[in-house]
């Protein structure tokens, strides 16, 4: 009986597969889905890349890099998921997915200057929507937004015809008056997004991210919490949260500084600058100058292959620096 129930669940699985992609199935695909929806990332990766071999030219190919990216994602196989995703984008310029798979990704390491190009190209191929243009301009602020990409963001918002209801775009807006101007009704705006009940996950980050910066570092815990509960490996949360142990005063604890900045690096498999210039910086406030000084000679050797400019790389020298003559920072 177990036998037939497999049989007839493989017939309708090809029978799938025929009227979907009008070719002839491709078995190690049908194999690594299944393992894919059960989690189990490595076998599902081994079997994609088994069919990338045997079928390249399948029109399911995109759909199978698009799986295998996240498969690698999952894995913490960072370069080999951003190489399979940039295949994506090859094959299938006009398939928005890949583009906003891959920017994502790029916003997980820290690579806001890599997310900018890679929206750019989208938003120039495909049809821009408000998820998008939200993109797009979450990069242009994780960047630093110089005034080239921040003038992109207001055409792309000022051509954008949305009645609202998309509070993503609605925190990429608010995000980006206060990159522009620090004006108290953007901040308030962000506030009022951050305080909703299950509100946007990118809201709560942004608004604690400016608690840090006002100084307020029990604030900026409470919202931080909030979004580990959401996303308890997130790179960016956790190397918030270990910068909040590391400002003078009452709430200064290195110790913890550090070992939530290793979890942060490893979220990264260590490839995110700003995740390994905050553990530079949280063992120099502990004292451990040797270990400071790989954690920031290994961020300035991943600064140097991105693209744009990223102004850690100053901060690192200075620790660099630091470090050879003895002194602390």
């Amino acid at each position: 009986m177990l036998i037939v129930s497999r049989f007839k669940r493989t017939v309708r699985t090809y029978k799938e597969w025929l009227s979907r992609w009008h070719c002839l199935p491709v078995p190690a695909w049908i194999k690594a889905a299944e393992h894919y929806q059960k989690g189990d990332f490595a076998a599902a990766e081994a079997l994609y890349k088994a069919g990338l071999v045997s079928h390249p030219q399948s029109p399911a190919k995109f759909n199978a890099l698009l799986d295998l990216s996240h498969c690698l994602f999952r894995l913490r196989k960072f370069e080999e998921a951003e190489n399979f995703m940039r295949q994506a984008t090859i094959i299938a310029p006009h398939e928005r997915e890949a583009y906003v798979r891959l920017a994502r990704l790029q916003l997980w390491l820290g690579y806001a200057s890599e997310a900018v190009w890679t929206m750019r190209v989208c938003v120039q191929r495909v049809s821009v929507d408000p998820e998008l243009a939200a993109l797009f301009i979450t990069a242009v602020v994780e960047s630093g937004g110089n005034a080239a990409t921040v003038i992109e963001a207001r055409e792309l918002l000022a051509g954008l015809h949305c009645d609202g209801g998309f509070p993503k775009l609605e925190v990429a807006r608010a995000r980006l008056a206060l990159l522009e101007n620090e004006s108290v009704v953007s901040r308030d705006n962000l506030s009022k997004l951050a305080s909703i009940d299950r509100g946007p996950f990118e809201a709560v980050v942004a608004f604690a991210e400016v608690l840090l910066k006002e100084g307020k570092i029990a604030y900026a815990r409470h919202h931080l919490h909030r979004s580990l509960v959401v996303a308890p490996e997130h790179p960016k949360v956790l190397r918030l949260l270990a910068q909040s142990y590391l400002s003078p005063g009452i709430f200064f604890e290195p110790e913890y500084g550090v070992q939530i900045a290793l979890k942060a690096c490893q979220a990264t498999a260590w490839r995110g600058v700003h995740e390994l210039l905050t553990l530079a910086q949280a063992y120099i406030a502990s004292h451990d100058n040797s270990a400071a000084l790989l954690a920031a000679t290994r961020a300035k050797d991943v600064a140097a292959r991105l693209i744009g400019a990223y102004p850690e790389v100053a901060r690192i020298e200075q620790i660099l620096q630091a470090n050879d003559s003895g002194s602390q920072l």
